[in-house]
């Protein structure tokens, strides 16, 4: 199945989200406050425009069914993701009506132009590629936390382990995928892949620059 080869080209780049300190920081239930703030302000940004590309990706779908798949997921990116910048902004001790308006930093700015891209020039597999990482490894945290007892009731962050360690909607997108890359050839695959691969690089970039607070350096140039 072409998905079980994005998968497993995408091993290393999981091995190292699932490393990376933010998110053992998670599992641990100790995260700098400053990068749970910089982590919701940036996400909001980018669940923006993933939402703008799930409403795009409607027009791409030859069936109702695929229609109402991004619909509903439209819906959860919209409302039921706030719980997860909720409890970063609670154990921070942050408002999080407060974090809503920042610029967008540069790795979420170069996420959220790759998704466009791939809504504005692809087909429903170039978009379907282009997401999938998103609730891909944030359900491979979620799983690997929870199968670690890190979602103890101790832990700040339990909440936000379940909800993403819980959610298997990535499944259906990965079938959506695999039914797809049957009308394609094998070098149209690989371009496929490639949009795949960038957006699970981008996803660690994205943890990088929330743990370490990377913004753009003219604004600290003056």
């Amino acid at each position: 199945m072409f998905s079980e080869r994005l998968k497993n080209n995408a091993t290393g780049i999981l091995n190292r989200i699932e490393n990376h300190p933010f998110v053992t920081g998670i599992a641990a239930g100790k995260v700098p406050n400053k990068a749970l703030v910089f982590y919701v302000e940036q996400d909001f940004n980018y669940l923006t425009a993933f939402a703008k590309v799930y409403a795009g990706a409607i027009q791409k779908c030859a069936s109702r069914d695929d229609m109402r798949f991004f619909y509903q997921q439209l819906g959860f990116t919209l409302d039921d993701e706030v719980l997860a910048h909720q409890i970063f902004c609670d154990v921070a001790g942050e408002k999080y009506e407060e974090h809503q308006r920042a610029d967008q930093a540069p790795m979420t700015y170069l996420y959220n132009e790759h998704m466009y891209n791939a809504m504005r020039t692809g087909d429903l597999i170039d978009v379907l590629a282009a997401l999938a990482p998103c609730p891909w490894t944030y359900n491979e945290i979620g799983k690997k936390m929870i199968s670690e007892n890190a979602n103890s009731t101790l832990n700040p962050f339990k909440n936000w382990i379940e909800f993403y360690g819980e959610d298997d909607s990535v499944e259906q997108m990965f079938t959506m995928i695999d039914r797809e890359a049957g009308k394609y050839s094998d070098e149209e695959l690989d371009q496929v892949e490639q949009r795949f691969l960038k957006s699970c690089e981008l996803e660690w970039e994205f943890w990088e620059q929330a743990f370490y607070q990377k913004d753009w350096h003219f604004k600290n140039s003056n």
